[in-house]
């Protein structure tokens, strides 16, 4: 595989759809359209601020705890999103705080910033964005297969609950394994259409 290959957003092997690195942030935040909607713009604020703090600070930082200082980073910029979700709803940011608080280690484990520091503010911030996006379509398109099939609703931020199904009619993809089972299938058909776009790209 060429190195623009590896480095590819989408079927480069540090990709969120490749690393799986946002696997139990897409099972629990992905129940509600609602938290999903939620979970997205926390994961575009999170990215976004801890690699621009990084880039714009990260001579400042101490080199023996240079990943402590990015933990707390982090940490800082979701306790922020959840204070600023807490004013417009109370009860949603507690609802959502759980997840909110996966980001920071989401963000953590997908190794993105050792991945992009060495690049210009630019290019730092356009990948954040990227990773940060195409993570949070793929929870917002878990919710909108779970919540509509599993819940018979439809839900947003701020606003109710709006029912269109007396009954709930697949029941079990309210579950986490609901979510497992979809995560296995959509799996499944990436590394198919991955190993097939790496053997045009070989050929």
């Amino acid at each position: 595989m060429n190195v623009q290959m590896e480095s590819h957003i989408f079927w480069g092997k540090h990709s969120p759809f490749s690393s799986l690195s946002g696997a139990a942030l897409l099972i629990i935040a992905s129940s509600r359209i609602a938290f999903a909607i939620i979970c997205s713009l926390a994961l575009v604020w999170v990215y976004v601020f801890v690699l621009a703090a990084a880039k714009l600070g990260g001579s400042y930082f101490p080199l023996w705890g240079r990943n402590a200082v990015l933990v707390f980073i982090s940490s800082l910029a979701a306790g922020i999103f959840l204070l600023l979700l807490w004013i417009f709803n109370p009860v949603l940011a507690l609802e959502s705080s759980f997840f909110v608080f996966l980001v920071p280690v989401t963000f953590i484990a997908s190794g993105l910033s050792g991945r992009v520091l060495d690049y210009d503010i630019g290019e730092v911030l356009s990948q954040a964005l990227a990773e940060s996006l195409l993570l949070g379509v793929l929870i917002l398109g878990f919710s909108l297969i779970r919540e509509p099939l599993g819940f018979g609703s439809i839900s947003f931020p701020g606003f109710d609950i709006v029912r269109f199904a007396k009954n709930e009619p697949m029941h079990f993809l309210q579950a986490s394994s609901g979510a497992m089972i979809i995560l296995g299938y959509v799996i499944a058909v990436y590394r198919r259409m991955r190993n097939d776009i790496v053997n045009s790209e070989d050929d």
